[in-house]
């Protein structure tokens, strides 16, 4: 079941209308984000309404969609996806709101601490050296399939000590869980992972450990043990966004280094600029599409808005929005990046934003040492796919 557009209900003002489709903007991986500036420049309404996907709302302009992501006494985010799953179990701290919201992120909050992330520093770089080198001393490579899926994956196990075997079946059950259009494959693929997780939680039940699959299965939630089906749920919402979204993000970095050798070069030949270009390749190249559910009948800039209609709230929309960031489609290496929504806002804010951004810096410095002049394929297809995390499917390096 693709996304079909849906008759527009009544109540709906006509000239609120849009044929924009959040998930899937353009189908062309290099515009995919001038796709969301392009429509938000165009756009003179603060909020508008697009048929795709089950129909639903989109808030355009980027303070607020910053200010929506941390707004949930009026949006709740019982659900991540339009349409709405109604079957859809929750998934933790990413589908509750405050104050229940708040034990299954205490958890979250210790198992990524400073300490935890900083102390997996080393494993991070000696993996991306290995992926490297093994790559250099040849002349291509599909990057998504040999570098961005493996890196962050096998970190990403490793933190949470599951077999590295299980990466490519688990990398399978992400992917659809944030990117089918289809709410029963979604609802078929977290049900896939919980199949998969709850063995391994059972055996880590009353157990000691410092992962974070240990903290889920002994949280304390409330002065009470969490519960089986509150264990399962969080540690789906803990593969979802371990699995998922750091591989998205380097897939739309490398091919704008592929596609920018003068950018590249200041890289390779100025490293000590990477930690903070990474920061403005986090800011330019934003992934995420949240929705959120309006929680009563309210008014929102002058529209009327109902219980239970779901809201699209694009990344993009603030990181690409020219009053918050001139020039926001180009990169500049020199620019300070204060603020982004790439990691979130508010209490939903992404607890592992820390070691994405270190795996970003790491893996780009370990690759740019080793293959620093490299471009797409010539006449080589790029496939984008949106969904709660956009990312490019394929991408075919040469050097």
């Amino acid at each position: 079941m693709g996304d079909m557009p849906m008759a527009i209900p009544a109540g709906i003002p006509g000239h609120l209308v849009v044929d924009f489709d959040v998930y899937n903007p353009t189908p062309d991986a290099e515009g995919f984000h001038r796709a969301f500036v392009d429509f938000q420049r165009a756009t003179p309404h603060p909020l508008v309404w697009s048929p795709h996907h089950g129909g639903h709302w989109i808030a355009v302009r980027g303070q607020d969609v910053h200010d929506l992501y941390a707004d949930h006494e009026r949006f709740s985010s019982r659900h991540y996806f339009v349409p709405a799953a109604p079957e859809q179990m929750p998934i933790g701290a990413f589908t509750l709101d405050p104050p229940e919201h708040q034990p299954f992120r205490a958890f979250l909050n210790m198992g990524l601490s400073p300490r935890i992330v900083g102390s997996k520093t080393a494993f991070v770089r000696q993996f991306a050296i290995d992926l490297a080198e093994g790559l250099a001393g040849r002349s291509a490579c599909n990057y998504i399939a040999e570098f961005a899926d493996v890196l962050p994956l096998t970190v990403f196990l490793d933190l949470v000590e599951l077999p590295l075997a299980d990466r490519e079946k688990l990398g399978t059950f992400a992917e659809i869980a944030t990117r089918a259009p289809d709410p029963a494959q979604r609802v078929e693929a977290i049900n896939g992972l919980a199949a998969y997780l709850q063995p391994h939680l059972q055996a880590r039940r009353g157990r000691g450990g410092e992962d974070l699959l240990s903290r889920a299965a002994n949280a304390d939630i409330g002065g009470r043990p969490i519960s089986d089906i509150e264990a399962l749920g969080a540690s789906i919402h803990i593969l979802g966004a371990g699995l998922d979204t750091v591989s998205s993000l380097f897939s739309f970095v490398m091919l704008f280094l592929a596609r920018n050798p003068d950018h590249r070069r200041a890289l390779v030949e100025n490293p000590e600029l990477i930690p903070a270009a990474a920061m403005e390749l986090v800011r330019r190249f934003p992934v995420v599409t949240m929705v959120r559910q309006v929680r009563a009948d309210m008014d929102f800039h002058g529209v009327a808005l109902r219980k239970g209609e779901m809201v699209a709230i694009p990344s993009a929309f603030f990181n690409l929005d020219e009053t918050i960031y001139e020039r926001p489609l180009e990169v500049d290496w020199t620019r300070r990046v204060d603020r982004v929504l790439t990691f979130g806002n508010g209490p939903h804010r992404c607890p592992g934003a820390v070691l994405g951004r270190n795996e970003l810096v790491i893996g780009l410095q370990e690759w740019l040492k080793r293959i620093p002049d490299f471009s797409v394929a010539p006449g080589a297809a790029i496939p984008v796919a949106g969904g709660t995390v956009a990312k490019i499917l394929d991408l075919p390096l040469v050097w």
